[in-house]
């Protein structure tokens, strides 16, 4: 375990003996180099990092966290767009569906090569898949259905608050000060964009149930984000993906039966499969590779805090796509968050940050 507080570093990892009887970190000689090998991803501590050995830089994983939440904000505004024309249920199969073909096209090789894997760890890979995929994915959609913009904005808020607060539950992962403030710069910045810096927007604010399915979506994110310092780290990543979206897909189905059972359908117009297609492809496709490839790097926390940059661009997706406007209060507001990524992203050595291995 490696806990930072203030300029002290704390090391409680497994070690080695030294020739001088010294008892040691295997990859470290001091704590400051217990700080490189972590930042460098060397698979010397279990705190915000899994077990996983790292094969990109600290500076990479920020980089994918940011195109994730570039991808997850565009699903947010498809996602309104699909709104009362697309079922909630079918569009939560036919996205997946669609994206565990995409999965078995570049890693079905690699998933038979290791179906031995498979079938030793399937319990844990149905866990992956419906915290994931199936938890996250339908209680989101179906909440859209009934919750308005700026309840759904705040709940999105809050991700990283159920990433932290889970990963404090499940496995006791601390975060420093700094990173302390940072979560609740965040937080304070994107309330002050969502209530357009008018305290009497809250007199609106009220919980439903498509509130409460958003919420219920965004704990089942943090219970995967969490979960995955567990991936079987003998698995490949292809093969993880494809068969955990594989077993969400089996788990999504008799919900999408029940649509088919009430006659639920939508039209096959241009804009329903553009809507599909988007989903398919980078919220879900790309965004997900890209996660479970930096998370492992950068820790659950960390990564969390990566959700407060989706309600930044879904502003700017608003004014592209929309032809909304760009106020005051937004401006303020992405000022503040962007505060309290940097504290999180950018107050460790910037040195190691460009360090690859």
């Amino acid at each position: 375990m490696l806990r930072i507080t203030g300029r002290n570093v704390r090391r409680d990892a497994p070690s080695v003996k030294t020739d001088a009887g010294r008892r040691a970190c295997p990859h470290c000689a001091d704590a400051v180099r217990a700080l490189r090998c972590r930042l460098q991803g060397d698979p010397v501590a279990d705190d915000n990092s899994s077990n996983v050995k790292s094969t990109i830089p600290y500076w990479v994983a920020f980089v994918f966290l940011v195109i994730g939440a570039f991808s997850w904000a565009g699903s947010s505004v498809a996602g309104r767009m699909a709104s009362g024309n697309v079922p909630p249920f079918s569009l939560s199969f036919i996205r997946w569906f669609f994206v565990a073909l995409c999965f078995l096209a570049i890693g079905g090789r690699e998933t038979w090569q290791q179906r031995h894997l498979v079938l030793r760890h399937w319990k844990l890979l149905v866990a992956f898949g419906f915290f994931g995929v199936v938890g996250f994915t339908v209680p989101y959609y179906v909440g859209l259905q009934f919750t308005v913009a700026v309840n759904a904005s705040l709940m999105n808020a809050s991700g990283t608050l159920w990433i932290v607060g889970t990963a404090f539950l499940m496995t006791g992962e601390t975060i420093t000060r700094k990173q302390s403030v940072g979560v609740l710069l965040g937080f304070f910045g994107t309330i002050l964009i969502v209530l357009r810096a008018d305290i009497a927007v809250l007199a609106d604010f009220s919980i439903n149930i498509g509130d409460v399915m958003v919420l219920v979506g965004f704990f089942s994110w943090a219970v995967y984000t969490v979960m995955l310092r567990w991936k079987p780290p003998e698995m490949g990543e292809l093969a993880f993906l494809t068969s955990m979206t594989i077993f969400a897909v089996i788990l999504m189905a008799p919900l999408y039966v029940v649509d088919l059972v009430h006659g639920k359908s939508f039209d096959k117009n241009f804009d329903n499969i553009a809507i599909i297609t988007y989903a398919v492809i980078f919220p879900s496709f790309i965004s997900y590779l890209l996660w479970n490839k930096a998370v492992p790097v950068v820790g659950a926390s960390v990564a969390g805090m990566t959700q407060y940059l989706i309600p930044i661009i879904g502003v700017i997706l608003s004014v592209i796509l929309l032809g909304e406007s760009i106020q005051t209060y937004h401006v303020a507001g992405i000022a503040v968050i962007f505060t309290g990524v940097w504290l999180v992203f950018f107050l460790f050595e910037p040195l190691f940050w460009f360090t690859s291995k």
